[in-house]
């Protein structure tokens, strides 16, 4: 009897030394040098399931206002399901396969635009059906944002890093005890999930750069080591808003620190994250990004030359 319990502990302490995220999990054969042209990897090199990057249904379950917010957002309108950058990525695709023999210099565009398909493998398919493909409409989905772990730089071309979220048991069970086992365990204990979901890195202006500051490789465009193309980020910098910019002719009472301030207005709200930012009794939330911008501001993808 005692070897038993001595031989069950130890295998289930060998289990819980196991990261199970990864176990059957392929990657690309190039390793993370298969996201390049864009500059966004995964932290173990490997392919992210689609599913865990599509969980926006799992997150109205506690954010309903900040799912509001996101639905009607430009974020969700970021891939294939955007009218205009449909026809500009399918022309780099078409380009770049007539030129390159591959779709490869289209990754350049999906680290920002297209997440789940590229992180999940899907992307460089020459034949992804890019319109009933639920991937390739999902857009910019709440994990999508949530799971980055790292910003590698500020030199934009989505320059940050990935890695698949950590969840209490039964998150993807479709029964209904299991699931309110899931959610009474988030409820009840939410620090996995909050350092999992709400790293500091996400309130930063750096968070923001990895997408919303970008330059042309020439693996994109065959024309030069680089060209510059919208920077928001280094504007802002820039600009008195900050309180860095010495040639601005506007500055605001207080600087702004973060792209938060200015671009994620504060909400009354009962979701399970609203905070009393104002210390005047009345839960808030940051509205989601982009509510008040058109999604035509996200289809900048130039056609390659």
């Amino acid at each position: 009897m005692a070897i038993s319990v001595v031989g069950f502990v130890a295998i289930m302490g060998l289990l819980h030394s196991q990261d199970l995220r990864s176990f059957g999990v392929k990657g690309p054969k190039e390793g993370k040098q298969y996201f390049f042209p864009s500059e966004a990897i995964t932290a173990n090199g490997k392919f992210i399931p689609a599913k865990t990057l599509m969980m926006d249904q799992y997150c109205l379950e506690c954010h309903k206002d900040a799912y509001d917010g996101w639905f009607h957002s430009a974020h969700r309108r970021s891939s294939f399901n955007n009218k205009a950058y449909l026809m500009s990525v399918r022309e780099t695709r078409k380009v770049s396969l007539e030129r390159d023999g591959s779709t490869q210099a289209s990754r350049w565009c999906a680290g920002c635009h297209d997440p789940v398909p590229f992180f999940s493998g899907e992307f460089d398919d020459p034949n992804f059906d890019d319109v009933h493909n639920p991937t390739g409409q999902a857009g910019i989905t709440c994990s999508a944002c949530h799971v980055i772990t790292t910003v590698n730089n500020t030199r934009g071309n989505s320059a940050y890093t990935v890695e698949e979220p950590q969840h209490y048991p039964f998150v993807f069970s479709t029964n209904p005890i299991l699931k309110w086992v899931n959610l009474t365990l988030v409820k009840a204990k939410p620090e996995m999930h909050k350092k999992t979901f709400l790293k500091p890195i996400v309130k930063s202006a750096e968070f923001c750069s990895v997408c919303h500051k970008v330059g042309l490789p020439f693996a994109v465009n065959h024309y030069k080591d680089f060209v510059r193309g919208q920077d928001h980020y280094n504007s802002y910098l820039l600009s008195g808003v900050s309180g860095h910019g010495a040639r601005s002719f506007y500055y605001p009472p207080v600087a702004k620190s973060n792209y938060d301030e200015c671009h994620m207005d504060l909400l009354a709200s009962n979701d399970f994250e609203a905070s009393d930012f104002d210390d005047k009794g009345v839960r808030q939330i940051h509205s989601p990004f982009t509510t008040r911008h058109s999604p035509l501001l996200l289809a900048t993808t130039p056609f390659p030359v």
